[in-house]
């Protein structure tokens, strides 16, 4: 039996798509639909169907055990082929174009159909509302009526339910952005303002006292060690920014990975040396990813300098390898070490206290909370291992 495919049908095919309807769970909703067109039409069947490229998938049914069938087979085609809002098959057995159907020849024997089209706001006809019987039959005006009235209904509450859950995902990201600028103002206020405050008032003390000169350098020294922190602090903050101003797009290209581990090294030799922790690049030079290049560049940078953070005289390797669908790196060291703890927090937003280095260095904890945001934007994992005084190793995955 030739399908006979309605006129806009690469339209309709995706309007159907972007309802996000297919192959959900059942719905009482939806249920009670076919439960009362069966009932008011007085037929064992009764389906919300809905008719993609090659099949016919139903959201709901009632007489039928099966989810979906060929769309070849499918009566329904016809409902939303007509140019009109019913179609009706009173005996399958004196209408050519179905005698020979395989639903009428064998199980369940369809002798009767009735289908009206699911059509929605934009006027694309989606699917139907269908009833059927094993016996011919033929419908009243009333009851062509009702199975119309349903119909609309029907369309109604899968647009509404689509509208549902993009205004869900709104409030989720605007509640996620609330949270995160509440993160930022209480960052800015403990983390940034108080150093500053506490840079100033230091020198304003110098300024109104006779300090001596070696305890200005002191101090001076000091301060030099409390605005890298802040300054760390601030280029995580602008980082931040930009990811929520361009909504966190992602910009796919070709990268040596190696090349960027080497081109990130450089940048924390001196404070390597300054440690006396050795920088090993163990990446295979051909080794490549088709990723986002500033995020990626971001993450490493970040772990790198924890892993210097919390090391001393030791060694921190960066590691990469390929696999069938995804490229696994391992950011290790021979620091400090986690608690298990710590370990399980150590990306949650809601505890960004951060634990000194192994030279008291400070920080704010935001690099790691940002750094996850990195990584699920380029639909990235991450794990970690760490035992206190033994190290920390983690493990990053990217898909290929």
């Amino acid at each position: 039996m030739k399908i006979p495919l309605s006129r806009n049908e690469e339209d309709r095919l995706r309007e159907l798509y972007a309802l996000n309807i297919l192959d959900t769970n059942s719905e009482e909703e939806f249920d009670d639909v076919v439960e009362l067109a069966s009932s008011i039409c007085d037929v064992p069947i009764s389906l919300i169907s809905l008719l993609e490229i090659n099949r016919q998938w139903f959201k709901a049914k009632k007489g039928v055990s099966i989810n979906e069938m060929p769309r070849k087979q499918s009566f329904c085609d016809f409902t939303i082929s007509t140019e009109e809002d019913f179609f009706e098959i009173e005996d399958t057995l004196k209408d050519q174009r179905f005698i020979n159907h395989p639903l009428v020849k064998s199980e369940p024997h369809l002798r009767y159909y009735a289908g009206t089209p699911l059509i929605t706001s934009k006027g694309y006809k989606v699917g139907t509302l269908c009833v059927a019987d094993i016996k011919p039959n033929h419908l009243s005006t009333q009851q062509i009526f009702t199975l119309k009235v349903l119909s609309q209904q029907v369309s109604k509450m899968i647009e509404l339910k689509l509208s549902n859950r993009k205004l869900e995902n709104q409030n989720h990201h605007l509640r996620h952005e609330n949270e995160m600028q509440q993160l930022m103002l209480s960052i800015i206020a403990h983390d940034v303002r108080n150093p500053i405050g506490a840079i100033k008032g230091i020198m304003d003390f110098i300024t109104a006292n006779d300090v001596p000169e070696i305890d200005k350098q002191k101090l001076t020294s000091m301060f030099s060690d409390q605005l890298d922190t802040t300054l760390d602090l601030l280029n995580n903050l602008v980082d931040w920014s930009k990811m929520q101003i361009n909504k966190a797009e992602v910009v796919i290209e070709k990268i040596s990975l190696n090349e960027m581990t080497e081109a990130l090294f450089k940048q924390f030799r001196l404070n390597a040396k300054f440690k006396n922790n050795q920088l090993l690049n163990l990446v295979d030079q051909e080794l490549f990813l088709r990723t986002d290049n500033n995020m990626l560049r971001f993450i490493l940078r970040n772990l790198i300098a924890n892993a210097i953070k919390f090391t001393q005289d030791g060694t921190i390797t960066l590691y990469a390898h390929g696999e069938k669908d995804k490229i696994v790196f391992t950011v290790s060291d021979t620091g400090t070490g986690m608690p298990k703890e710590k370990v399980e927090n150590l990306f949650n937003k809601s505890q960004t206290q951060s634990t000194p280095g192994t030279n008291h260095e400070k920080g704010s904890g935001l690099g790691l909370i940002l750094t996850k945001g990195f990584i699920d934007c380029l639909n990235g994992t991450v794990e970690v291992e760490s035992e206190e005084g033994k190290g920390t190793t983690i493990f990053l995955y990217f898909p290929r």
